[in-house]
């Protein structure tokens, strides 16, 4: 059986239970908490930060890129963010970062060498700055403070938003307090 075969047989059970527990009813795609986190994508996050907060499936909006940074000359983050606030009448913003991130732990020698091996031509490589272009942070902490400064003084995120930033620990779901933007 193919991987998108699975997919689709564990789809079909998991329906079956979500409308037999009644589960499906539609439920709007604004934040109910007028929250955004923006987090990182690695996969011991899933579930985990919304739920170590108390947010469940529906009150609040989750963005999420490696390593949860913002790079320059990439607004995409940003943009979100803006639309978010703007559009959707989002109030605050949370800044999750996590303890053990492997962005802190690449060499763009290795990247690049990976990069090379799966077939990205060396031309579409020496073109970029692939230090910018990979996002590589250096520390967790460090990381989330810079991204909540970038959020903060962009001209297209409304001033009265509050924008917090966090540390969380991918196996407890502990979070410390890195910036609380109510102080």
């Amino acid at each position: 059986m193919q991987i998108s075969e699975k997919i689709l047989d564990a789809n079909k059970k998991y329906v079956k239970v979500r409308r037999e527990r009644r589960d499906d009813k539609p439920i709007s795609s604004h934040a109910q908490k007028e929250i955004l986190i923006f987090t990182c994508m690695d996969t011991r996050l899933v579930g985990l930060v919304e739920e170590a907060m108390g947010f469940k499936r529906g009150e609040v909006k989750v963005l999420k890129n490696a390593g949860n940074s913002i790079r320059d000359n990439c607004d995409d983050v940003i943009r979100s963010i803006s639309l978010g606030t703007i559009m959707m009448g989002l109030k605050e913003v949370f800044v999750v970062g996590h303890k053990d991130c492997g962005m802190a732990k690449q060499s763009l020698e290795d990247i690049r060498n990976k990069m090379l091996e799966r077939g990205v031509p060396k031309e579409a490589i020496d073109s970029i700055d692939l230090a910018n272009w990979t996002g590589i942070i250096k520390d967790e902490k460090e990381n989330v403070i810079q991204v909540v400064k970038k959020i903060k003084n962009s001209p297209f995120v409304p001033k009265d938003v509050k924008v917090h930033g966090f540390l969380i620990d991918p196996n407890s779901g502990e979070l410390e307090v890195i910036i609380n933007d109510n102080e």
